[in-house]
């Protein structure tokens, strides 16, 4: 069955002329674009997986502000 259809098909992308040809490549595509398109998460499980991001408070960002300027204070050390 399924190479009855390939042959059908192949025989009939060979008799269309070039631009039918072209249409038919970019009509496979679309398709294709679509399935994947249709295989994304939904998007309430993407909500669910950012809900679970966890959230900083000022004085957690105070402390990493802190961190990094004491960071670009170090002077490396001359041999």
């Amino acid at each position: 069955m399924k190479t009855e259809v390939m042959t059908d098909l192949i025989l009939k992308y060979s008799l269309l002329d070039p631009t039918g040809r072209k249409e038919v490549l970019d009509f496979m595509d679309f398709l294709l674009a679509k399935e994947i398109k249709s295989k994304r998460p939904v998007k309430s499980a993407y909500k669910k997986r950012i809900l679970k991001v966890s959230v900083w408070s000022d004085s957690d960002i105070d402390i990493m502000v802190q961190n990094q300027q004491n960071l670009n204070q170090w002077k490396a050390q001359e041999w």
